[in-house]
């Protein structure tokens, strides 16, 4: 039943826009998961593993209950709230519901870890739910692209001059960032680990490559060349690190990267005049453009304790943060990652919430170079704009330290089949599918 529950966490984590009166679809199965886990003993998930996993989870307690320390003490401030919301995106419920959010994209990094418990096979089954989940994505987010020219509107898509694919996302460009983890794991469980025979695996892999073509995703483009960085210093590739800064100029012009940033460092500049022109323009006055310029203001006013987890949107609307900006009557939300979270959480909190989400990778940087390239994506995707409450970071995280464990354990068990012990246990994990590439270990 763990497995089970494991594996709808990996499946649905890329369903985000997917919800359930306004809670994640993803966020339902795990409270499910964790309410069984207490409710019926023999389900009950056991705390015990292999140390990188099980270490791990006191620095977690400990963010959780300085998450809560911040929220409470946020209470000290003023808050600006938006009229005609609900009552839980008011002060204190809007800080305490999103930290009920971030407890349980957490807990799913846990429960995948721990689950998987030294056993490729339950591995391998992760790895290709995960994958499947982009796809399905990926291919909704196709058709919806082809119904749009015919006339139809599908939420596949976000319109725009040329519609950007959204799979089950609210927006192209987190869409496009949780494409790169696919891809991610999938050159790891085709390339690499040899779970799919290479035909299915490129297959795969150009499809869900078109897909992130589709989301028009700056971030995503930025995050990949950062992430294929990370691992060629791993392998020691240094000339092929500088061969991928030059590569990376054409692919930046074609994906209208380097004019992306033209556009916002134009508006950045002249931001205050533009918003006093069109202060009913909600592309302008809200979203991360905003936030840009409101951020600094914040950091500057609360360094230290931040305002709070969740409670950008209360704050942002005050005169002295504002300063002559125009008011926001809808909720806001920074959209920019750990550089949000600055203004919430404050730099020293936020600077711990780096370590956590780089610990997977710290752990990493000894063991093969898939698996830096497994651990680099949850920090980097925090980097490039993906917010706490986010399960899908976590979950690869969790099947990256679940790797790390085994590969600790066994250091040829998910790569070559240079020892028999190793090859059988692997041919065992898919028992219908080539064995892994030689260079599996490099």
């Amino acid at each position: 039943m763990n497995q089970f529950f494991a594996l709808a966490i990996c499946f649905l984590c890329g369903f985000t826009d997917v919800k359930i009166a306004d809670v994640q679809i993803v966020e339902v199965v795990i409270i499910a998961a964790f309410c069984l886990s207490f409710l019926v003993p023999e389900k009950r998930m056991v705390l015990q593993g292999p140390s990188v996993i099980t270490d791990f989870i006191p620095k977690f307690v400990i963010l959780l209950m300085l998450l809560l320390a911040g929220s409470l003490l946020s209470l000290r401030l003023d808050f600006f709230p938006i009229a005609d919301t609900g009552p839980l995106k008011q002060p204190p419920y809007a800080s305490l519901i999103r930290l009920i959010e971030v407890s349980f994209s957490i807990s799913s990094m846990f429960y995948v870890a721990l689950t998987v418990r030294g056993k490729p096979n339950i591995l391998k089954n992760m790895l290709a739910v995960f994958v499947w989940s982009a796809l399905v994505g990926t291919i909704w987010a196709m058709i919806s692209f082809v119904a749009w020219y015919a006339g139809i509107e599908l939420p596949g898509v976000t319109a725009g001059t040329v519609p950007r694919m959204a799979g089950f996302f609210v927006e192209g460009g987190p869409f496009g960032v949780f494409l790169v983890g696919a891809i991610i794991l999938q050159i790891v469980r085709g390339h690499y680990l040899g779970y799919v025979s290479r035909r299915t695996s490129y297959l795969q892999l150009g499809v869900l490559i078109v897909g992130l073509l589709g989301t028009q995703s700056k971030a995503a483009v930025a995050l990949s060349g950062a992430v294929a960085i990370v691992f060629l210093m791993r392998t020691r590739h240094f000339r092929l690190v500088a061969l991928m800064a030059v590569l990376m100029v054409p692919v930046a012009v074609t994906s209208n990267l380097i004019s992306g940033v033209e556009g916002y460092y134009h508006n950045y500049t002249n931001y205050q005049q533009a918003a006093s022109e069109r202060p009913d323009d909600k592309s302008l006055i809200a979203g991360r453009l905003a936030a840009a310029v409101l951020l600094p203001r914040i950091v500057a006013e609360h360094p230290i304790l931040g305002v709070g987890l969740g409670n950008y949107a209360l704050v942002r609307n005050d005169p002295n943060i504002l300063r002559g900006l125009p008011y926001l009557s809808i909720w806001d939300a920074p959209g920019l990652g750990l550089f949000g979270y600055l203004a919430e959480l404050g730099i020293p909190l936020t600077l711990f919430v780096l370590w956590l989400y780089a610990y997977p990778l710290l752990q990493a940087w000894r063991s093969r170079p898939w698996i830096v390239l497994l651990c680099s994506y949850p920090v980097l995707a925090a980097i490039f704009g993906v917010q706490l409450n986010f399960a899908y970071p976590w979950i690869i995280a969790g099947i990256g330290l679940a790797t790390i464990a085994i590969d600790r354990k066994h250091r040829t068990s998910l790569g070559s089949g240079t020892v028999a012990a190793a090859t059988h246990q692997l041919r065992a994990a898919s028992p219908s599918q080539r064995p892994p590439a030689p260079n599996a270990l490099n």
